[in-house]
């Protein structure tokens, strides 16, 4: 009879043990990481659809700029060509089709307006970032708290003599005892 025939070894499966510093460096590196780290996969839609519709709302405003960036070049002056004389008005085609004459005032609003949104919106990723980071670490120190039954509130009434009013006192003692 061989040894190996009479006992079967079994695989040892060490528990999972979630480290709040591990969760909070993996949603540094990538968001969301950290969630699927302490094993919460139900946010990480909420973690990429935060970040994909900052995204698709920072390109929607990038695009807009450099095209009203480009109509407010034309009817600008130049500085390094002194000899170039900027029509007042340029014809821009809207998005729905329509084509409007915009003067270099308008141009120029439409053009910060567009680059204050599209600022504001990274401004909301590294938020959104931020956000998942803290969210990793919080849920990842809430996963690793001890909530065993060891912990345990007693009260006790207590009665003392005070001898200096020559009276009888009464209170509650609260004590906590953990593990």
């Amino acid at each position: 009879m061989d040894l190996k025939d009479s006992v079967q070894l079994k695989p040892v499966v060490k528990p999972y043990k979630i480290i709040p510093r591990q969760a909070t460096l993996k949603s540094l590196m990538i968001p969301g990481w950290g969630q699927l780290y302490n094993r919460q996969y139900w946010k990480l839609p909420l973690v990429a659809g935060a970040f994909v519709s900052l995204g698709m709302i920072a390109n929607w405003n990038d695009v807009r700029y450099a095209k009203y960036r480009a109509y407010y070049y034309q009817v600008s002056t130049h500085v390094d060509d002194p000899t170039y004389k900027p029509p007042t008005t340029v014809a821009v085609p809207y998005e729905d089709g329509t084509i409007r004459d915009l003067d270099v005032n308008q141009l120029k609003r439409l053009t910060d307006g567009y680059r204050r949104n599209r600022d504001y919106t990274y401004i909301g990723m590294v938020l959104a970032w931020t956000l998942n980071v803290v969210d990793a670490n919080v849920s990842a120190h809430l996963k690793t708290f001890d909530v065993s039954d060891d912990i345990s509130l007693k009260v006790k009434p207590t009665v003392d003599y005070q001898p200096f009013s020559q009276s009888l006192v009464s209170g509650i003692t609260l004590s906590f005892n953990f593990k």
